[in-house]
């Protein structure tokens, strides 16, 4: 009976040999696993702490601190101390324009004046500059004149028109800008105001003394060329005859008097820099 269980004890531990010896394998096993996530983790590059980054030097020691944070900016230096570093597309420094265009005046009632102009100007800064203007006009009565001359009697004897115009200005370039053209290209352009003195001829016969005023725009298409138009104001006084009719149309007596004229012109044309810009 004492063999018989020790037989059967015998062979339960023969079965169960191979699972205890396979545990122990496996338990071993793990222990290498860990070994080797150990070693990865040691080889690791550790994350660069705040502490020892650049921008904590910049902004402080405080672990916490955003590197995002932009409040240093207020000890930077005052926007306008800072100067645009892109230069003009045409600068007009030190160069001389030549301007070719129409003119026609946009305030007269009763005549119709138009005629051609020619400018020539030199650039002392990119902000001032001088020019030189001469209008040559030409003058024909608007069909209104003449239906009332015709039907009603009324002369425009009394009336002067200028038949040109030369003087001088001061210009003065404040704005400069840039524009889109049908989102094709940027053009840029200078807005410029300028007055001056000079002397009109009118329809008169006598030369008379002009206060001259303008503000228009420079586009610039390369850098020596460009497309200017401009609005300006001539203000003199012209000494007219006035003429008083009877009804045969006989002048019966005359008078002379000094009246105050004035004409707006919308000028357009294209102008030309030289010499060559050689300090862009």
């Amino acid at each position: 009976m004492l063999n018989r269980k020790l037989i059967a004890f015998l062979l339960f531990s023969a079965m169960l040999a191979p699972g205890l010896v396979q545990a122990q394998d496996l338990g071993g096993g793990g222990d290498e696993v860990d070994s080797i996530e150990s070693e990865v983790s040691r080889s690791a590059p550790r994350r660069q702490t705040i502490e020892n980054s650049a921008a904590a030097k910049n902004y402080g020691d405080d672990d916490e601190k955003n590197v995002t944070d932009f409040k240093g900016l207020a000890n930077l230096a005052p926007f306008q101390e800072i100067s645009i570093i892109q230069k003009r597309f045409m600068p007009k420094t030190g160069r001389f324009e030549l301007f070719g265009g129409g003119t026609i005046v946009t305030n007269d009632p009763f005549f119709n004046t138009m005629g051609g102009v020619v400018k020539a100007g030199y650039f002392l800064t990119e902000t001032w500059g001088v020019e030189l203007n001469y209008f040559g006009l030409t003058t024909s009565q608007r069909e209104s004149t003449r239906e009332l001359e015709a039907n009603n009697g009324v002369s425009t004897e009394s009336l002067a028109y200028p038949k040109s115009y030369m003087g001088a200005d001061l210009m003065w370039v404040p704005i400069y800008g840039k524009m889109t053209w049908f989102n094709n290209r940027i053009v840029p352009f200078d807005l410029y105001f300028s007055g001056g003195y000079g002397m009109t001829e009118a329809s008169t016969g006598e030369s008379c003394g002009t206060i001259h005023v303008a503000a228009g725009q420079i586009f610039s298409l390369t850098k020596s060329v460009a497309f200017r138009w401009d609005f300006s104001w001539n203000f003199y006084n012209a000494t007219v005859t006035n003429k008083i009719k009877d009804n045969m149309g006989t002048v019966i007596s005359t008078s002379q008097s000094n009246n105050s004229f004035n004409n707006l012109f919308l000028t357009v044309g294209v102008s030309w820099f030289f010499p060559e810009a050689t300090y862009r």
